[in-house]
């Protein structure tokens, strides 16, 4: 079954908070990361609200993935591990780009090595630490090349 694309809708609140710790437990294992999927899903009801845009990867039936922002900002980007390396990240990054307006930047933690190489294959760079972001796991902004 091939995988579709659709726009996230406030009903994905459960599946994405999944996807989030799910993905989390890998992605920021640098860190030690281990929220709770209650605590998961209890952030995520406050940012639902924050984006203006969002998109749901579905695959075998289910939520595999999604990326979410604002206006030109990709806030969130995560594929559930037992979807990873089936090109739903590639996917919605490029959908990101296609986007009116596409999007421009994006925050990622410095030590998430596989993030960074994933953004940049799509032309994203680094532009700078993020402002306030330099704590123990200090993130930096990438900006498109092409913006």
């Amino acid at each position: 079954m091939p995988t579709t694309y659709r726009p996230l809708a406030p009903s994905d609140l459960d599946s994405i908070a999944t996807i989030h710790r799910e993905a989390c437990l890998i992605a920021y294992a640098f860190m030690g990361w281990n929220y709770s999927w209650r605590e998961c899903r209890d952030w995520y009801a406050g940012k639902l609200p924050e984006w203006d845009w969002g998109i749901v990867a579905v695959a075998d039936g289910e939520a595999a993935g999604y990326a979410a922002g604002m206006n030109t900002h990709l806030d969130q980007l995560f594929v559930h591990p037992r979807h990873h390396r089936q090109g739903i990240g590639s996917s919605l990054i490029r959908a990101t780009l296609d986007r009116t307006p596409p999007v421009e930047t994006l925050h990622v933690f410095a030590e998430n090595a596989v993030a960074r190489r994933l953004y940049e294959r799509f032309g994203f760079r680094e532009a700078g630490p993020v402002p306030d972001g330099g704590g123990v796991h200090p993130e930096l902004v990438y900006r498109h090349s092409q913006s």
